[in-house]
This record gives structure tokens, C-alpha cells and sequence, in this order.
């Protein structure tokens, strides 16, 4: 595999063309520098930003794999592109159109480093609870079978193969009984194998919400980030959070399609809406400026920006984080090596 894409995007290229100019540059904002002469305000080629060495590579026998990659970049963002073309052009969308523009949403939503960061947080504290759950429910059914002397049909469920996961048994002397031990590495390969199965099924819950194109009133220019969709919990004036779900009652969801254009919807209901006040979009880019991860993109620099989400200066953070992504893929590869190994040689050892 010599020709091995590398460098993963993650907010796809397509999509901040349209804040880009004619070089395809865009204006970003950073929010972690390492010192005070890094300037508020950059331009940088679309190409180069928003995106990670091997993000979203898999090993495969000791071996890169882009396969993951290619899938989401023609089973999702190019059939996408009609439909970001439509709306940028004022046409109506099909029901098609609908279904592949919120899948590209749903694509924004899952693969961004802020994701990554925040189902490691909630595995760390829920996986040991699911897979006792789950081991639970499985002997359940087994000693429930009439059939408890067969084995069950095997199924075939292709995604399975990215998770790693180890299941072993063991049984103590002289008895009949024993346990089930579950083990899954927590890291990039569980992580695929979450927006595999939700950019192929879970998603499609976003058909069954009422969205809206909002557009900018004049003087007022959407931004959008490396952390786009916004899901917003807005509870009162001054009192919300960025908390929501895609199926979550109340929770209004905010993904910028372009400066001028907004998609929009609250779940559970089904209003749309049209027109917007400047006040409102002022608060609505507010929102995707605070929902943002490391950067902000704007066709133009703007002062307020700063106000909202102050940037911070931290050498030692900034150095962290950049060297925990240049050796993402060393680390997760090498984590996932020795996990296969161990998982392989307790096979031997039950066979």
C-alpha cells in the first residue's frame, strides 16, 4: 500500500471553500498558541488545515489501511456535493439531496478531534458498565435457549472487525461453570468503528427533524469552526450548553453551510424559519465561535471574535498537543499491535 492517503481532513476541504477566497485561503482564528506574537488572525491554505496525519487510518496486519478514509469520501462528502452546490445556489433539494447533505452533517458532527476527546471521556467512565451489560444479557439469552448444547449461526457484521475487542473464557477446575472476560481498547480503532455504524444508521434520525436555511441578514457573516455542528441546550438567557443530541427534545441543531447560509433545527418541532433578527444571528455565531475546538474560520477577520472565545497562550499546552498528534498514529498503532498480539496468543492458549 505505497500510495496510502496520509493526511486526513477532517472538516472536509469542500465544505470551507466557501469561506476561502479565490486562492483558497481562509482566515482562521487559533484558540491554543504558544506565545502573544502569534497573530489574533491568519490566512492559511484550505489544504493545510483542519486535519491530521493518518486520523482515521487503520492497521491491518501490521499494515496502513486508507480504506476508512475512502469510505467516507465517496460513500458521503461527494454525493454531498450537489447538495451543497443546490443550497449555495438558491435551488430546491430533493428528498435525496436532504438525505445526503445530512449525513454530510452528521460526518461534521463525529469525526472532528473534539469528538474523538469526548468519547474517550465517556468511555472511560461508561465502557466497563456496557460491556458487564452486555456480557449479562448474552449469558442470559444463552441459559434462556432451549438449544444450550449448539452453537449459535454465526453472523457476518463487517464493521466488528475495527473494534478492538478480546472475549475469553474461563473455567475453574473441577466445575462446569466458568466466565466470559471482555476486553476492548479504548483509542482511534473503537472510535472508527462508532461513526462507522452511526454514519450508516443513527443519522438518519436527522430526516425526521424540520431544518431551515437561515440566511444572514445584511452586514452579519456566518463563521464556522473545526467543531461546525453546533447542539445547543438553551435553557434561559445566559443559562445553555452545548450538550444536545440529534434526537433530543429541545436541542437545536446549528451547522453553517456557507457566510450566508445556516441550517437549523430544533427537535420536536416542526416550524421553520425564515427571516432572522441581527441580534439573533450575533447570538448564533456566538454559539458556533464557543462550540469551537482549537479553530475558528471566518472570510474576514473580525474583533469580536476574540471577545467571545479569548484565545489562550499556554507554550507548554500548545507543545503537548502538538506532539501527541504527530505520534497519534505510532501510538495508536502500536497500542492496537499489542492488543492483537495478546488477543491472538490466548486464542492459542484455549485452542
Amino acid at each position: 500500500m505505497t500510495n496510502v492517503r496520509k493526511n486526513h481532513h477532517y472538516v472536509s476541504q469542500s465544505y470551507l471553500k466557501a469561506w476561502g477566497n479565490n486562492h483558497n485561503r481562509v482566515w482562521n482564528y487559533r484558540i491554543l498558541v504558544s506565545h502573544n506574537s502569534v497573530p489574533i488572525w491568519s490566512q492559511s491554505s484550505i489544504k493545510s488545515i483542519a486535519n491530521h496525519q493518518h486520523l482515521f487510518t487503520r492497521s491491518i496486519v501490521g499494515r496502513d489501511s486508507d480504506e476508512f478514509e475512502i469510505w467516507m469520501d465517496q460513500e458521503i462528502e461527494t454525493p454531498a456535493q450537489i447538495a451543497l452546490s443546490k443550497v449555495r445556489s438558491n435551488e430546491p433539494l430533493n428528498t435525496h439531496d436532504w438525505e445526503c447533505l445530512l449525513r454530510f452533517v452528521a460526518l461534521h458532527d463525529i469525526r472532528s478531534p473534539a469528538n474523538y476527546i469526548n468519547s474517550m471521556n465517556r468511555w472511560n467512565s461508561e465502557m466497563p458498565t456496557v460491556i458487564e451489560e452486555v456480557l449479562q444479557s448474552s449469558v442470559n439469552r444463552l441459559e434462556a435457549d432451549e438449544n444450550i448444547g449448539s452453537i449459535p449461526t454465526h453472523k457476518n457484521y463487517t464493521d466488528f472487525g475495527i473494534i478492538p475487542m478480546r472475549v475469553s473464557k474461563e473455567i475453574d477446575n473441577n466445575s462446569e461453570r466458568g466466565y466470559l472476560k471482555a476486553e476492548v481498547l479504548l483509542g482511534r480503532g473503537l472510535w472508527l468503528f462508532s461513526i462507522r455504524h452511526t454514519l450508516s444508521s443513527t443519522y438518519k434520525v436527522l430526516n425526521k427533524h424540520t431544518w431551515s436555511i437561515l440566511l444572514a441578514p445584511e452586514g452579519v457573516e456566518w463563521l464556522t469552526s473545526d467543531n461546525p455542528v453546533v447542539k445547543l441546550n438553551y435553557y434561559n438567557a445566559g443559562s445553555y450548553d452545548f450538550k444536545g443530541g440529534w434526537g433530543n427534545e429541545g436541542t437545536e441543531i446549528i451547522f453553517p453551510l456557507s457566510p450566508s447560509l445556516l441550517l437549523y433545527a430544533k427537535v420536536g418541532e416542526r416550524v421553520t424559519l425564515n427571516n432572522i433578527s441581527k441580534e439573533l444571528s450575533t447570538m448564533l455565531n456566538r454559539f458556533i465561535a464557543e462550540n469551537a475546538h482549537r479553530y475558528i474560520f471566518a472570510t474576514n477577520p473580525t474583533k469580536e471574535t476574540s471577545e467571545i472565545r479569548p484565545r489562550i497562550v499556554n507554550s507548554e499546552d500548545y507543545e503537548n498537543e502538538k506532539r501527541e498528534w504527530e505520534n497519534w498514529h505510532t501510538g495508536q498503532k502500536n497500542l492496537e499491535m499489542e492488543f492483537q498480539e495478546l488477543k491472538d496468543a490466548r486464542k492459542c492458549d484455549q485452542d
